[in-house]
């Protein structure tokens, strides 16, 4: 994939300095105060300056024909809001758990858990619904490489998020 080494660690520090979650790796900080408005106001921009950076990183990564490419594009489009629709979900659940972390009882760490399975099966509920849409308007390969391409994102945001979010106490 020819992407730019510096441009992910960009994306990843501006998704991961948006979130109201920056607790040290392990150290049992609680998260920063802030006004609520603030911080979904910050995450917004956030996430919408991530998904531009994404569809250029995707742009380039794919070289795609004019017919792939208008075949492609709306599909992604669509796949894109609903895994956005699914981001939605981490960044409450993110939230939820900084709210939370200073005095998480079972309960919430029970729910906070199942949220999170539901979280990774509506990704991939998402990702497999897509699946034959970008198959009829791609070669395999083509799609393959594009699935590729989503992966290498979100395990990089991913790691971002682990790294940053203390285990439970």
């Amino acid at each position: 994939m020819a992407v730019s080494r510096w441009l992910l660690p960009v994306i990843i520090g501006l998704w991961v300095g948006a979130l109201p979650v920056q607790l040290a790796s392990g150290q049992g900080q609680s998260p920063p105060e802030g006004e609520p408005a603030q911080i979904v106001e910050e995450i917004e921009l956030t996430r919408a300056i991530i998904q531009a950076e994404r569809q250029a990183i995707v742009t380039r990564a794919m070289d795609l024909t004019a017919a792939e490419a208008q075949a492609f594009w709306p599909i992604y489009r669509e796949y894109r809001l609903e895994m956005i629709e699914v981001g939605d979900r981490l960044v409450a659940l993110i939230t939820t758990y900084a709210e939370n972390y200073r005095s998480l009882s079972d309960e919430m760490a029970g729910k906070l858990l199942t949220e999170y399975l539901g979280i990774e099966k509506a990704r991939l509920h998402v990702k497999n619904t897509f699946l034959p849409r970008f198959q009829k308007a791609l070669p395999p390969k083509k799609v393959a490489r594009y699935y590729q391409v989503e992966n290498k994102l979100d395990v990089i945001i991913q790691a971002e998020l682990a790294e940053d979010i203390p285990l439970v106490r």
